[in-house]
């Protein structure tokens, strides 16, 4: 799986003059949690080849789903990322070695 973008983002980081959205994607499938990196002050993050971006999941039952959160950072002191959206993805669906784009229309948490 990789994350290569999110467009038209709502600003969760209004409180300060010229503040966006800190975005960050992540991911729960099966027993394994991980995220991409933050991008900062950005409503349309693009995550660059180079950074955390791409994930590879070991499949151990056919019928778990994959699901997708994006959040607003809110670095330190604070422990509690704002939710931005989620997604279900159902992979039952697509084929072994083939590359698919999924686009997503945003739904607010």
């Amino acid at each position: 799986l990789e994350i290569l973008g999110c467009d038209g983002l709502p600003n969760l980081d209004a409180g300060s003059i010229g503040d966006k959205s800190d975005p960050f994607v992540a991911i729960v499938f099966e027993d394994t949690l991980v995220r991409t990196d933050v991008i900062y002050d950005t409503l349309s993050p693009r995550w660059m080849p180079w950074s955390q971006r791409a994930f590879c999941f070991n499949i151990q039952h056919p019928t778990s789903i994959l699901l997708l959160g994006v959040f607003d950072y809110d670095g330190p002191p604070y422990t509690y990322h704002d939710a931005v959206g989620r997604f279900v993805i159902n992979y039952q669906n697509l084929v072994r070695d083939t590359v698919y784009v999924l686009r997503y229309p945003h739904k607010a948490h």
